[in-house]
């Protein structure tokens, strides 16, 4: 998975957040997010628990913030 940076910096823009606001939004560091946004990182689990729980607390579509890399297979085989 890989995040939207795109969408999430506009979904900071919309709320009148600043980055750091997003990042405690998100309850991850600042400076990890800015990474994120700044395509140094890719982002791991904490952040995509973090944005798990922002778009359920702000009933967002969770698909509009991140990529799946590939498709998921319903075979476990695969």
């Amino acid at each position: 998975m890989q995040v939207n940076a795109d969408a999430l910096i506009k979904l900071a823009e919309n709320r009148g957040w600043s980055i750091p606001e997003l990042a405690n939004q998100l309850s991850i560091n600042y400076s990890y997010l800015y990474r994120v946004l700044n395509g140094e990182k890719s982002g791991g689990a904490k952040l995509f628990i973090g944005m798990l729980f922002l778009c359920r607390q702000e009933n967002l579509n969770i698909d509009d913030y991140i990529f799946l890399n590939r498709s998921l297979s319903a075979n476990n085989k695969s």
